[in-house]
């Protein structure tokens, strides 16, 4: 018993002692920290450092534990910040107002050292409005070792507050935030503003040569649209005439149950597109005839329930016509079936579908809701009819009823949604793709309030994508603004190609139609290999996407971008203007029109002869000449003039559908274009 006391004392002297030892190499270890910034002798600072703690305001999250304080550093003074996060997870914050030496030309720079290798950096910058521009790089990257950082404001992101464009800089901060209980110590040291030129630890999300100019993978930009592939037209007809026995509605992908209401209106439209008129009756049959008001079936695919208008479902199985998946009927999906039905009115002058029309505009008025600002259309009926609405206004589902509802006349409430949504999201630009995309091809006639939106993904590389498809360099967009993932969302390279091609910036059109070609993957149907675009090109961001299958949407956005085509504001209108003469391609006139729909004034670029006498004759939709121009010759022939919307007598013209017709020599191109007068929305 006496040796086992002594023993036990024995070990715990060694303990006491251990600890000491411990304790000691810990505080060394962070001398060393200190000692091994003297490695790096680069001159970063444009002035004095801003080390000392007390220049600092120090804040931190509710029930989280920690401090700064100074420690001894390359030139005094170092900064210590000691950390450990509650079970809700936490932060710790230091900032400082940022003096006249710093602009915006300059960096913030400083040394960091972290013993923490999960929790995230973040580096803030604040202007007079309280816009808070940052980057959150993980502290792995600082685990273990000195690092440098360098980094300016032009390669953050905009987070929160004020009005989202960054403006005089008031603030800078040096945040550390974490998960549950997470705890560790960041040592921070010659910290100020930098001199300009140094390169940045954070890779740029616009970029540098979005405005370069000329044709070319860098510029973005192609003179012409390759052509389109065949086969992916056949992939969507074999897909609806083997998938049902009424050969009606497209599933989502071959051997797929879900017939969802929006990819049945692309596939639709594509089929206009291709004058597939038939095939396109087919879908809009089964919707017409799927208004039975005495249905008494909740969960079948029917406009109606026990008389009541509610909508249909976004998908239904297509063979049972039972709703699938969140059994939501959504204002978005419907909106496209009345935009498809009024392209097809439009198309063949047919009245066939306008029941459909009138219920499904008839529904959206009765879920019309008044904002303080404008106004907007409410989700529907949700989650099997077991409610009715979200409490709040869906942005994408109002961009689709601002334009069918246009198209139907019921201009005063499309005027209020169009308010309601600028008011939501201007200055936003960290949104989901489409709700650029979309607005423009929505309203993008309007100027360049609205066509500047395609730039906001465009420029922006948390959006655009460069990715190696079959050894080939692509360039396609993400769905949202995400730097770390490397995919592309395909349905959105098409869009933004058929926004740009619809809104003035045709080259850029061309360009992502073009991007689509790689894309194309194949498809079986017994003997018969046709051609489709898969939804994605691998799973970051889209857990359960099998990028090897192509899907309906995609496709079918493939044809719209191909043929140039705006859904929302068809230009292809059953008129009376002369058929255009199809030129051949090497004597092509280039002939190049935008904005198209116009409002004030449309700009006609073409290519001819030095010296060659050329004509540009306006008709309106009955085939009447309405003006003639007749540019003077120039030298090096480039042409570009401006016909601002008047006839002969210098009087403005109706709102409504004109050929532009070229003329030089021999040759003569036309090209549609969409007047819309001088209208406010």
């Amino acid at each position: 018993m006496l040796f086992q006391f002594y023993n036990e004392k024995l070990n715990c002297s060694v303990m006491i002692k251990l600890t000491y030892i411990v304790l000691l190499l810990s505080s060394f270890t962070c001398q060393l920290m200190a000692q091994g910034i003297a490695t790096d002798t680069t001159k970063y600072l444009l002035a004095d450092n801003l080390d000392n703690y007390s220049a600092w305001s120090f804040s931190k999250q509710s029930g989280t534990n920690g401090t700064v304080s100074n420690y001894n550093g390359i030139n005094g003074n170092g900064l210590q910040i000691s950390y450990t996060f509650p079970p809700s997870g936490g932060w710790v914050n230091l900032e400082i107002p940022i003096g006249s030496s710093f602009t915006m030309l300059n960096p913030m720079v400083f040394f960091i050292y972290s013993t923490n290798s999960s929790d995230k950096l973040e580096i803030k910058f604040t202007d007079n409005d309280g816009s808070v521009f940052d980057v959150k790089p993980s502290l792995g990257k600082y685990f273990g070792s000195w690092n440098h950082v360098t980094a300016y404001i032009n390669n953050s992101n905009y987070d929160w507050g004020g009005n989202s464009t960054f403006d005089t800089p008031t603030k800078f901060s040096i945040a550390i935030s974490g998960v549950a209980l997470s705890s560790g110590r960041v040592f921070l040291d010659e910290i100020g503003p930098g001199k300009a030129g140094l390169t940045s630890s954070f890779p740029p999300t616009i970029d540098p040569d979005s405005k370069l100019a000329g044709i070319g993978f860098t510029q973005r930009r192609d003179t012409a649209i390759t052509l389109e592939d065949p086969l992916v037209l056949k992939y969507l007809e074999a897909l609806q005439d083997q998938s049902t026995i009424a050969r009606n509605l497209v599933p989502t992908y071959l051997g797929g149950l879900q017939a969802h209401t929006f990819n049945n209106c692309l596939v639709t439209m594509a089929y206009l597109v291709k004058n597939e008129k038939e095939r396109a009756e087919r879908i809009l049959d089964f919707y017409l005839n799927a208004t039975d008001s005495a249905n008494s079936d909740m969960l079948k695919q029917n406009f109606f329930y026990k008389g009541v208008a509610r909508g249909f479902f976004q998908e239904c199985d297509i063979h049972t016509l039972k709703a699938m998946g969140a059994k939501n009927r959504w204002i978005g999906d419907m909106a496209w079936l009345l935009i498809v039905s009024q392209n097809y009115k439009i198309k063949y002058d047919s009245d066939r579908y306008d029941y459909l029309i009138r219920i499904i505009k008839d529904l959206f008025l009765s879920f019309y809701k008044e904002a303080a600002t404008g106004g907007y259309i409410q989700h529907g009926w949700e989650n099997g009819d077991a409610n009715l609405h979200e409490s709040y206004g869906h942005h994408e589902g109002n961009i689709d009823c601002y334009v069918a509802l246009k198209l139907c006349g019921e201009i005063e409430v499309a005027h209020n949604i169009k308010i309601w949504l600028d008011d939501q999201l201007n200055g936003n630009t960290a949104l989901p793709l489409d709700l650029y995309t979309w607005r423009v091809l929505a309203y993008g006639a309007m100027g360049e309030e609205y066509t500047s939106l395609l730039n906001v993904p465009e420029y922006d590389f948390r959006y655009r994508k460069i990715i190696s498809v079959n050894s080939k360099e692509v360039m396609g967009m993400y769905s949202s603004p995400n730097l770390t993932i490397q995919n592309f969302w395909n349905d959105g390279t098409a869009h933004i190609s058929c926004a740009f091609q619809a809104f003035g910036d045709k080259q850029r059109g061309y360009f992502y139609a073009n991007q689509l070609d790689p894309l194309i993957v194949n498809q079986v149907f017994g003997t018969q290999t046709n051609h489709g675009i898969p939804y994605t090109l691998n799973t970051q961001g889209y857990q359960g996407v099998d990028p090897t299958i192509p899907v309906v949407s995609s496709s079918a956005w493939y044809i719209l971008a191909k043929n140039g085509c705006n859904p929302f504001l068809s230009e292809d209108f059953k008129d009376n203007i002369p058929n255009p003469v199809q030129t051949l391609a090497n004597n092509s006139l280039h002939l190049n029109v935008f904005p198209n729909p116009f409002t004030t004034k449309l700009t006609i670029n073409y290519q001819a002869g030095s010296n060659t006498h050329s004509t540009i004759n306006i008709f309106n939709s009955e085939g009447v000449k309405v003006k003639t121009i007749e540019p003077e010759d120039i030298i090096g022939g480039n042409f570009s003039l401006i016909w601002d919307g008047t006839d002969t007598e210098g009087k403005k013209v109706n709102t409504g559908i004109y050929l532009v017709q070229l003329i030089v020599g021999q040759h003569i191109e036309n090209a549609r274009i969409l007047y819309l007068g001088s209208r406010g929305f």
